[in-house]
């Protein structure tokens, strides 16, 4: 009876110690876990409505959203940098202080924390009714965070010391720094005119093709990769808001003019001298604005036609085949791609001359990956020497649903090949190895 009274003395001890565990104990962080730090502020990005910022070099800037949309306001009117003011409106926003340095019943002293005359002050205001001006100044000791406090408070705190480039924003850095102002998709020509430079491309259905100095295939990757570095670049300097002089900068007769057509308009970029800084002076034509630009975008502007032109000799992939004939000594060869006709079943290829018959299709895979593969290492302007008069090769390809064709002729001269596709100027000079490996796939399905 003894033993039976102590168990359930034990039991309802047990009972009360878990019921403390479950009610009590579960509402507190799990060991280790930081406490919640306060916030600077008490409103969301999407309140704010108006910024200003006065950086460390006493540069200030005015930003105001209007419908959504950011707007430069002062020190004049114009454009933002959207990347740099959202994270600028975000980091207010979401701004914690790490550590309270000294309450306003201290009465500390603000200049012993750099916020006498700070370095660095951003004003917020919001629509749910806050006008505030945050305070910045020294870092700490260690480096590690910044003394703020916000204006009339006498509250003294640490925000992370990272945020110094959030905040400490010039208007160079908030305003607006693209070169040229188009949108990619409505582009449907490019051109670039110098002293010893003239090419035009043109762009129909997503595919870029040369029109002058000579009418080709233009390579795609290259060219809308100029064209996206033309629409994202950005001014590395501004030299002159509005001027008229532009003889000093080498823009009244410019190195290079850049037009990107985009329709029944266009947006043009003017190239200049080079500075002292290793930069470019360029402007846009719709503004009076001169401003600088990497060396690096002047040199792949003035690349040569043959970077523009494609290399892969062949558009089609293996997949998108359909068709196959090739001439090679005086004897033609066809293949055809025959679709599944039943569920489950591969299409397949069948050879229709010189005689009919099954094809493999790995080796039929094979041959045109190796011919959808070759590309052109270089381009020479004549066909003479080029065995292209009298060609050991001819192939036609159809692809896509369709049937574009493309027609290659190949011709060889000791160890060097070349080819021409359609009727294109001068030759490609293709990788011998490349081609010879091509031979052995059309030697192993024949």
């Amino acid at each position: 009876m003894r033993g039976l009274r102590s168990t359930a003395v034990l039991l309802v001890v047990a009972l009360g110690l878990g019921a403390y565990i479950y009610f009590v104990e579960s509402d507190r962080p799990p060991g280790g876990t930081p406490e919640p730090r306060d916030m600077a502020f008490d409103f969301e990005s999407d309140d704010i409505t108006r910024l200003s910022v006065t950086a460390e070099s006493g540069d200030r800037t005015v930003l105001e959203k209007t419908d959504d949309r950011w707007q430069l306001v002062e020190p004049f009117a114009g454009a933002v940098d959207v990347t740099e003011v959202v994270a600028l409106s975000s980091s207010l926003a979401a701004l914690e202080m790490q550590r309270v340095v000294a309450e306003p019943e201290d009465a500390a002293d603000l200049t012993a924390f750099g916020l006498g005359e700070p370095r660095i002050e951003v004003g917020v205001t919001t629509t749910t009714g806050t006008d505030a001006r945050l305070l910045i100044g020294e870092q700490t000791p260690t480096g590690g965070d910044l003394y703020a406090t916000v204006a009339g408070s006498n509250r003294v705190f640490l925000i992370s010391g990272y945020l110094d480039g959030t905040f400490n924003k010039t208007t160079f850095d908030l305003r607006d720094k693209t070169i040229l102002d188009f949108t990619r998709d409505q582009v449907d020509s490019l051109e670039i005119t110098g002293a010893d430079l003239a090419i035009r491309l043109r762009q129909v259905d997503n595919r870029w093709s040369l029109v002058h100095p000579i009418e080709a295939h233009a390579d795609l990757g290259v060219t809308n990769g100029l064209v996206g570095r033309l629409s994202t670049g950005q001014m590395a300097a501004i030299e002159a808001e509005s001027t008229d002089a532009l003889e000093s900068f080498g823009l009244d007769t410019p190195r290079l003019t850049v037009t990107v057509g985009l329709g029944s308009s266009a947006a043009t970029l003017l190239i200049g001298d080079a500075t002292p800084a290793g930069t470019v002076y360029a402007r846009d034509a719709a503004r009076n604005l001169v401003f600088t630009v990497s060396e690096s975008l002047l040199t792949e502007l003035e690349q040569g036609v043959d970077e523009y032109r494609r290399k892969n000799l062949f558009a089609f992939r293996p997949f998108n085949a359909t068709a196959l004939e090739i001439d090679r000594d005086d004897e033609r060869w066809k293949f055809e791609k025959v679709e599944a006709t039943a569920e489950g079943e591969a299409d397949r290829w069948r050879r229709t001359a010189p005689d009919e018959g099954d094809v493999e299709p790995n080796v039929m895979d094979d041959l045109l990956a190796k011919l959808s593969n070759l590309r052109a290492e270089s381009f020479v302007a004549s066909r003479d020497g080029t065995g292209l008069d009298a060609p050991g090769w001819t192939m036609l390809v159809t692809f896509d649903e369709d049937g574009a064709q493309e027609r290659v002729v190949v011709g060889r001269v000791d160890d060097e090949v070349f080819a021409v596709n359609g009727d294109e100027p001068g030759a490609a000079r293709l990788n011998t190895r490349a081609w010879d490996d091509a031979l052995e796939a059309l030697d192993a399905l024949e």
